[in-house]
């Protein structure tokens, strides 16, 4: 009996050993992320939560090589004090892997000219995270300790670079503080973020034990928001806002296709407000509330 016992402990460690050293590649398309952020340490006060869907939107070229565009199509934003929304929709970048070395590359959105190193998933305990998540600020993130989490339905390896704030690098997921944001170090009250759930070809695989998880495209029923117009609608020139309840109106902001803010006003009491002197293309206007939630609506202008 004790031998058994042994042989099924020796075959459950094989078992895990085989699926950590498998190689789990990143996502090619159909799969995105929900990303929470939190900020409760503003300079003047109050405190910032966002919540926003990281899409895998089509393929771009890239000097001769494919990458696969990263979209957020909404951000619901609830904000307070002397802080700041940190996150808008709009283009988030490019990225491509190179399964072979087990790496994932990007182009931030403003940035074409020099590939990035997003990440690297052949890290040793003791190696210091490079690349583009390192970038933000002057202090490294170093591997502490190297395991495995369930994805799915697999042991995916994952590598934890930060215990200040329990920040993990998982293969074939991401970065667990948000997926593209830049790692804080030991830093004090720096915001919060999370990966809330990940799902892949239509299946929610991290954490596993989410069941509801949906891109994030709008928030949630507000009657003054929703009762704006815009006309005309394809325009050619000029188009006319019209705000059925402007009191409750803080700002428009109009941003091109790529996530380029392109046109800002805020709004005193204006029931309409003309804009004017944009090229042709597909535009996003958003309107601002005084509860800096807002609402989206899509713009043609012809040539």
């Amino acid at each position: 009996m004790k031998k058994l016992f042994l042989f099924i402990a020796v075959c459950g460690v094989l078992s895990l050993c085989a699926q950590t050293s498998t190689y789990h590649p990143f996502p090619e398309g159909n799969a995105f992320w929900n990303v929470s952020y939190t900020q409760t340490m503003c300079p003047l006060g109050g405190d910032a939560c966002e919540n926003f869907s990281i899409t895998m939107t089509g393929d771009t070229m890239i000097n001769g090589l494919v990458y696969h565009k990263l979209f957020t199509p909404y951000v619901y934003a609830d904000i307070s004090g002397g802080c700041t929304q940190v996150h808008f929709h709009g283009y988030k970048g490019a990225i491509r892997q190179d399964i072979p070395n087990k790496k994932v590359y990007y182009f931030p959105p403003a940035d074409f000219t020099v590939e990035q190193l997003l990440y690297d998933f052949t890290m040793e305990v003791g190696d210091t995270v490079k690349g583009y998540l390192s970038g933000g600020w002057m202090e490294d993130n170093v591997v502490v300790s190297i395991d495995s989490v369930i994805v799915g339905q697999n042991f995916h390896k994952r590598w934890l670079v930060n215990p200040c704030y329990g920040i993990y690098l998982i293969e074939g997921v991401g970065c667990s503080y948000g997926l593209l944001e830049f790692l804080p170090g030991c830093q004090t009250d720096m915001p919060v973020l999370a990966i809330e759930c990940f799902q892949y070809q239509g299946e929610t695989l991290y954490p596993t034990h989410i069941s509801n998880c949906s891109v994030i495209t709008s928030i949630p029923e507000n009657e003054f928001l929703n009762n704006i117009q815009i006309y005309p609608n394809p325009a050619r020139g000029s188009f006319m806002v019209s705000l059925a309840h402007p009191a409750g109106i803080k700002e428009i902001r109009i941003t091109n296709a790529i996530g380029h803010m392109v046109w800002q006003k805020q709004i005193i009491s204006q029931s309409r407000v003309t804009i004017d002197n944009l090229s042709g293309g597909v535009y996003v206007l958003t309107v601002i509330d005084q509860n800096n939630q807002g609402v989206s609506k899509k713009i043609v202008l012809t040539p």
